[in-house]
């Protein structure tokens, strides 16, 4: 009989508003503006009944992150929102396109689990294309300031970089890694790729979607590391029957609707219900016989999304060598293997400033 401490932990991804500040070109956002989404905010009240009935119902193995297709510094009280996970003795965490950064002393302070910050280049004229409406030198700027404040907060938080390696950007993932870890963050660049899923199943099953490729969609493939079509190809071969993405997290917009999935964007094609209204075990059949659900796992898409074949990493890296042979890029394994956790990675100069924050008063 499984223990209830060896079963897998669930992932909850909260959309705390329904809108992002950038139009980024691989993400639906950017590249299907015609969807429209849940407006507003989430209130306190729902995120309260949303862990409590999480945790009930998952036996209290449920980690929070407050984003899915949003900004969660857009939310006028983010802080709060975090709180309200700490208040069930969880903790939560936050990605970000740094862009924006309100009231992040007191974000700080409420102590998240991480706080992620999305980027994909160094400079404007790289990060700005694929990054559309985002500044660059703003997120540099930004970047310290979350730094400092970690350290007048004494918060716990890990501080982490996802680089979105493109085609011709791997010198700036060089430059950028530089100047994260010397404030401090982690580094974890990782492929980037097209989504939500409607857009690759346009490329891998036309028949399975209504969706349409746009000129704009085409070069966003053009330029990703990681080849579009070689991926559908190898994970098409992968017999992999799991998704934890179907089985192990839940996706929430800022209404409280489930959607099918965390890859999944039309909410008027994929809302399932409202996750206070239905059971969890419901939700779950309900995935699961879902025809969008079926389609993706034939295909092969759930591997590709969750990165769970180590060809994709040794075609990505092929590919980018084939056009720049200077790029000497290390594999997502091998970078993980290697990446160095906690405080003891930090900068001596950050070590000693933190030192000094964390000793007793005289």
């Amino acid at each position: 009989m499984q223990s209830a401490n060896s079963k897998p932990k669930w992932q909850f991804n909260v959309d705390l508003v329904g809108g992002c500040n950038l139009r980024c070109p691989s993400c639906p956002v950017g590249n299907q503006p015609e969807v429209k989404q849940p407006r507003g905010f989430m209130k306190p009240e729902m995120l309260d009944r949303i862990v409590s009935k999480a945790k009930l119902e998952c036996d209290g193995r449920v980690d929070f992150a407050l984003y899915n297709w949003t900004e969660p510094f857009l939310h006028p009280h983010l802080a709060e929102m975090i709180q309200v996970i700490n208040s069930h003795g969880l903790t939560a965490g936050i990605s970000s396109n740094f862009n924006i950064m309100k009231n992040i002393d007191a974000v700080m302070e409420a102590n998240p689990r991480y706080l992620k910050m999305s980027v994909s280049g160094f400079n404007q004229q790289s990060y700005g294309i694929t990054h559309r409406k985002g500044d660059i030198e703003l997120v540099k700027q930004n970047m310290k300031r979350v730094a400092e404040a970690k350290l007048r907060a004494r918060a716990s938080t890990r501080l982490a970089v996802p680089f979105h390696r493109y085609l011709g950007n791997h010198e700036e993932e060089v430059q950028m890694s530089a100047y994260a870890q010397s404030l401090g963050f982690e580094f974890d660049p990782a492929w980037a790729y097209l989504m939500p899923l409607e857009k690759v199943l346009a490329l891998a099953d036309p028949d399975a979607t209504d969706v349409k490729l746009t000129d704009e969609d085409r070069e966003v493939v053009a330029r990703l590391a990681l080849p579009l079509d070689k991926a559908l190809e190898v994970v098409r071969d992968v017999d992999e029957e799991h998704c934890k993405l179907r089985d192990q997290q839940m996706a929430i917009n800022c209404e409280g609707g489930v959607m099918l999935c965390c890859t999944v964007y039309d909410p008027r094609k994929y809302t399932l219900g409202s996750y206070l209204d239905i059971p969890l075990a419901e939700l779950q059949a309900l995935k699961k016989d879902h025809e969008q659900c079926k389609s993706c796992m034939e295909n092969g898409l759930h591997v590709l999304f969750t990165y769970a074949s180590t060809k994709l990493d040794e075609i990505a890296l092929e590919n980018v060598a084939r056009h720049y042979p200077e790029a000497h890029l290390q594999s997502m394994s091998e970078r993980h293997r290697r990446r160095p956790r906690g405080i003891r990675a930090w900068p001596r100069k950050l070590r000693r400033q933190w030192g000094k924050f964390r000793a007793p008063p005289n």
